[in-house]
């Protein structure tokens, strides 16, 4: 049997009424959005995208609709979790990955992120700022455009290396605009991101101090399964987790090195719980003979368990 990943999107794919037709559907889930409050909730499934979009909004709503997918595969179709043995997410999806492998449970995920995205949220504050997806460039060839020119050097850095021509950067709203049209000059791809701050770079440091005391008051249990942090891209070895979230947040996420791990470790079957499937595209241009497949939506997961 092939091993099997279970993985985690993050911002960026958020949709109007994400989870309200599962709510509706299937009431074994109404516990996590009672969990989520009705404020937010409401906001998740009848929100604008843009209030939805709104960091300290979007976090706790993204983690409660995949973890109410995750409650409803394990409820209505477990056999898709055979092989489980491994699991990460891309940002903010970390935690549903931390609570599936049972590092913590569903509350604390939703508790945590819930301070980690008012936090980042405080932290973008009276600051302009911006993340861009760079593609068909690599992290070197993006590196040395924002650590050499001076228009960008300490106003940008490298956010995510999602794969090997993927490079997201995140700064300064003036110097990502800048950076965007440099690009866009020299004949070069760039797509602007959804999102609301300067994440995983050092303008996010306050978060990352405040996050702390709640990260060490928290009780975090070993994973269960193997799980690969954003902040190391390697299988979790014993880290105190206190250290490895806060600091996730001033980091950039190694998302392709993890891939490449979890296929060197010998997963060959990959499960990416959305929204959207971003993860599941960078999996199949980047690697040969894996099986991928992604939950997108309401409507894909509806469609499967009741197929």
């Amino acid at each position: 049997m092939n091993k099997l990943a279970v993985i985690f999107a993050g911002q960026g794919s958020q949709y109007e009424g994400m989870g309200s037709k599962l709510y509706d559907r299937y009431p074994e889930i109404r516990g996590i959005y009672d969990s989520l409050g009705k404020e937010l909730t409401d906001i998740s499934f009848k929100g604008s995208i843009e209030e939805i979009s709104k960091t300290h909004n979007l976090q706790p709503i993204m983690i409660a609709f995949q973890l109410a997918v995750l409650k409803l595969i394990h409820t209505h179709k477990p056999g898709l979790l055979n092989g489980l043995s491994a699991t990460c997410g891309l940002s903010l999806g970390e935690y549903s990955a931390l609570a599936l492998s049972g590092v913590i449970d569903e509350d604390d995920a939703l508790r945590l992120v819930a301070v980690r995205g008012s936090l980042m949220g405080k932290a973008s504050e009276n600051r302009s700022s911006k993340m861009l997806a760079i593609l068909k460039m690599t992290e070197e060839e993006v590196r040395k455009i924002t650590e050499e020119n001076p228009d960008f050097k300490g106003k940008l850095y490298i956010a995510n290396i999602n794969s090997s021509r993927q490079i997201i950067v995140s700064g300064e709203g003036e110097a990502i605009d800048k950076l965007k049209a440099f690009l866009k000059a020299n004949g070069k791809l760039a797509k602007p991101l959804a999102v609301s701050g300067a994440f995983h770079t050092p303008f996010m440091e306050s978060a990352k101090d405040a996050f702390v005391t709640m990260l060490e008051g928290t009780s975090f249990n070993s994973p269960e399964i193997s799980y690969y942090p954003n902040v190391t891209g390697e299988k979790y070895e014993g880290t105190p987790m206190s250290e490895v979230l806060s600091e996730q947040i001033v980091s950039p996420v190694l998302l392709y090195k993890t891939f490449k791990e979890m296929v060197a470790d010998g997963i060959k079957h990959f499960l990416e719980i959305g929204p959207g499937g971003v993860l599941s595209t960078i999996l199949e241009r980047e690697f040969e003979g894996l099986e991928v497949s992604v939950i997108k939506n309401d409507d894909d997961l509806i469609e499967l368990l009741e197929a």
